[in-house]
């Protein structure tokens, strides 16, 4: 074997350099320098841990508990994530009647309450997913979402078209807001 040209060595401090030993040196310095790179930084990790945001329920007076095992909304930082809502009373956890218009007015109903307790509105919505058991429904759900998102930048979206919703509803939104300097 040819010794290496000196571009392609590796000598450790206190290491005599051998022609054939250079990648036995990178093999074992590369992990090393690694590892000590890990360990270092470690004291760092663990005494940012002050400085990570909490966790809090948001949930507002009237609604009543969920029978499902979830949270309304969970504000960590300035971010609130909303669970998914169909368009049931807050109270009763019935799915109100009139179908999808009114379902849609129902859950915009509800995530007001929801973000106004955060201290936010639906200008600070940055996220919506759409869940609807019928894409026709898709032209009426632009026309009834135009009313409640009417600044720009609008929500980026998605609209999946699902087979079936709980409680036979026929939408289902989940949105992210992020409360930002005004």
């Amino acid at each position: 074997m040819a010794p290496s040209s000196p571009s392609n060595t590796l000598s450790l401090p206190g290491t005599a350099r051998r022609a054939g030993t250079t990648r036995t040196a990178t093999a074992l310095a590369v992990p090393a320098l690694a590892a000590l790179a890990l360990t270092l930084s470690a004291p760092a990790a663990v005494s940012g841990q002050e400085d990570l945001p909490t966790k809090t329920v948001i949930q507002p007076a009237n609604y009543r508990p969920s029978p499902a095992p979830l949270s309304p909304a969970i504000l960590v930082g300035n971010t609130l994530y909303l669970s998914g809502a169909t368009g049931g009373d807050p109270v009763t956890g019935r799915l109100v009647e009139g179908g999808f218009e009114a379902e849609f007015h129902q859950i915009m109903a509800n995530y007001t309450q929801v973000l106004t307790e955060a201290g936010m509105d639906f200008s600070d919505v940055v996220q919506v997913v759409v869940y609807l058991t019928d894409m026709d429904d898709y032209q009426l759900l632009n026309r009834l979402y135009r009313e409640y998102f009417t600044t720009d930048p609008l929500p980026v979206r998605a609209a999946v078209a699902v087979k079936e919703l709980a409680r036979g509803a026929r939408i289902e939104l989940m949105m992210t807001a992020v409360k930002t300097r005004d």
